[in-house]
């Protein structure tokens, strides 16, 4: 399947699962999510709104000249305004969606042209028209910021055997190993390392960098990526379906269907209000005209008409899902990418952050510190043993330890891993057990000294041969970044690590952690993890920070997922909610600021959509009101809470 079709592929998916959703959502009671025209429909609805309002000022210049030919002229521009409304009605009728915004409006200038308010009936469509048009403009410009991400996949890679033949391939279709060339001006297909080749790559897009970085040979690149510079020739290190730019679509993706509990109840209530609405505008046009005579019952009918106008929920679904939108849009900006709107509300809501040590707190690049032979093996014999068995683990740990080794590792004939405390293995006839000391405690090897950090023991034949020592460095930036989550209430800070006690508080002190809980295996830590989600502190939710790498059901388990870098795994991918393009940890307090401000102002669009609507609707039962007013208020009120929701792309 080429790119191209993929991308078709994945387009046809995604309007399923809206079309889905918008079903299930009906099911529910919800009000369907807002759907924008595009860019063709707006500018066919500005010309038509245009028109309209030529026919309008014809009708009143020409009022007191003719009535007939006003009426004329009035009658025209309102059909056309009216009649697009009416199909939205009509087709919502047929998918059993009776009470909406466009029912309220049809009602309400349908009544006030009767009434013979012909003017004003028009005018509240046009009203209504621009309002919608102008909100179109705003979503489409921020859902375009959302998904700009998919533009960048390039449709073919240029593949290279070890005789230099190069030939065109599909990114999907690049395996890892493969040699990929890149050219001056082209994208990266695929996530790689650079073996030789010098220039600059743009990646700003997908990891939130200021500037493009310079590349040299070992640099680690990403498929998207725009590149200057020499012919490249780069190493794939991951399937297309594994790419950093494969993970941010599967979250979008993923994320469409999630929605904040506010913006889940913002849509649920607005179709639940617009029956009582109505109901209580059919009240208002015969109840009070039965005790008050002295008010004729047409200005209490036109009072009721002007209420449906007041209620229409335009405001409000649209300023609240657009504040979740543009949040999540500042975000993917910074190289962020979250899963719809449910987990910006979560992140905004953290009171617990648990962080994983190792690649998430440290910089995770483990370098041996010390090597402690006995009298049957000096150091070397230790680090050779060591790294034989621990060759084909990907364990940070054993990754250190071959690399430290900087010879061609001894063949094995057997392995087998211990997640979270080592490996065994068997060289010739010989058996190795190269671990921590709990592994060797449980495997009955005696004389294992208490040694004091990270400590890979091995043991030969059963005895106790020796001891590498390893040492990490903290990150820089991860005391401002949990200082950063605790200015913004976040109340308690935790590791989880299968580390030992004195690296891990170590650790801990340095970056300002409150709890550390070490020496866990696989298994202990999502047990812990679940414990700890039992401890949240007040009426909040909890987060898990790790690299996405033996961490997958932690991941998961949290209320927010949250995994660091691009070393993860599709898998990783899908467990968590958060995907953070790059290893610094300012980007998780950078995160949960946005979020925290998207979710306030969400809040204020709502509380102001609500205010100012319960004052119109007094007005309008005094009479003080009308109808082309109501419409005109409802118009600059969505205008005002779009402009609010757009000061989030503006967040630092």
């Amino acid at each position: 399947m080429s790119l191209i079709e993929r991308a078709r592929y994945h387009a046809r998916m995604r309007r399923r699962e809206q079309t889905r959703l918008r079903r299930e959502n009906a099911r529910r009671g919800g009000a369907e999510p807002y759907q924008p025209m595009s860019m063709m429909d707006v500018r066919f609805t500005s010309v038509r709104l245009a028109v309209a309002v030529v026919f309008l000022l014809l009708g009143l210049l020409l009022q007191r000249t003719s009535d007939t030919v006003a009426f004329i002229l009035y009658l025209i521009a309102y059909l056309i305004t009216v009649l697009p409304i009416a199909a939205n009605v009509a087709r919502n009728f047929t998918h059993g969606k009776y009470f909406d915004e466009y029912l309220l409006i049809l009602v309400s200038s349908f009544g006030a042209f009767l009434l013979g308010l012909h003017a004003e009936a028009s005018v509240v469509l046009i009203l209504h028209g621009v309002g919608k048009m102008i909100s179109d403009l705003v979503l489409s410009s921020t859902h375009k910021s959302l998904s700009q991400q998919v533009d960048f996949i390039p449709e073919r890679a240029s593949v290279v055997n070890m005789q230099g033949e190069e030939r065109q391939v599909t990114p999907a279709e690049v395996r890892v190993d493969d040699f990929v060339l890149v050219r001056t001006g082209e994208r990266i297909p695929i996530d790689g390392i650079v073996l030789r080749g010098e220039g600059i790559v743009d990646d700003t897009v997908l990891t939130g960098d200021s500037e493009p970085a310079p590349v040299v040979k070992n640099a680690k690149v990403l498929a998207g990526s725009l590149y200057t510079g020499s012919l490249l020739l780069l190493r794939a290190t991951a399937k297309f379906e594994d790419c950093a730019v494969s993970q941010i679509m599967r979250v979008q993706e993923e994320g469409a269907g999630r929605k904040a509990s506010l913006e889940d109840s913002v849509m649920h209530g607005a179709a639940r209000f617009i029956p009582v609405i109505v109901v209580l505008a059919i009240l208002l046009s015969v109840i009070p005209p039965l005790f008050n005579s002295s008010t004729p019952m047409q200005n209490w009918v036109y009072r009721a008409l002007t209420i449906l106008v007041v209620c229409c929920p335009t405001a409000l679904v649209i300023s609240v899902p657009l504040s979740f939108m543009g949040g999540s849009g500042r975000l993917s900006q910074k190289g962020i990418h979250v899963k719809g709107s449910e987990a910006v509300e979560k992140m905004a809501e953290l009171r617990m952050v648990v962080f994983d040590k190792t690649g998430t707190l440290t910089e995770g690049n483990l370098r041996v510190k010390e090597i402690h032979g006995t009298q049957d093996f000096n150091q070397e014999s230790i680090l050779a043993l060591a790294a034989a068995a621990e060759q084909l683990s990907k364990h940070p740990v054993a990754r250190a330890v071959v690399s430290a080794y900087q010879s061609v590792p001894q063949k094995i004939s057997e392995f087998e891993e211990f997640p979270g405390r080592g490996v065994r293995a068997r060289i010739g006839n010989r058996n190795l057990l190269v671990g921590n000391r709990r592994l060797m405690v449980s495997r009955g090897v005696k004389g294992v000294p208490d040694i004091r950090g990270t400590v890979v023991y091995v043991a030969y034949e059963g005895d106790y041969a020796g001891a590498i020592v390893l040492e990490d460095t903290v990150r820089p930036e991860a005391a401002e970044a949990v200082s950063g989550l605790k200015s913004q209430g976040v109340l308690r800070t935790v590791i989880l690590t299968g580390d030992t006690e004195s690296p891990t508080q170590q650790t801990a002190d340095a970056v300002g952690i409150d709890t550390v809980h070490y020496g866990l295996l696989p298994e202990e830590k999502a047990s812990k993890m679940e414990f700890l989600l039992r401890t949240i502190p007040t009426d909040g939710t909890a987060a898990y920070v790790g690299d996405g790498v033996n961490d997958i059901e932690e991941l998961k388990l949290a209320d927010v997922g949250v995994a660091m870098g691009v070393a993860g795994s599709q898998e990783s991918a899908d467990a968590a909610n958060v995907l953070i393009m790059t290893n610094s940890l300012t980007r998780l307090s950078d995160a949960m600021r946005v979020c925290r401000r998207t979710h306030n102002i969400a809040l204020q669009n709502m509380v102001l959509v609500l205010a100012i609507k319960v004052i119109l609707v007094l007005l309008t039962i005094l009479g003080v009101t009308s109808m082309w007013q109501a419409i005109a208020a409802d118009v600059l009120l969505t205008i005002l809470t779009v402009l609010n929701a757009a000061r989030i792309l503006g967040i630092k």
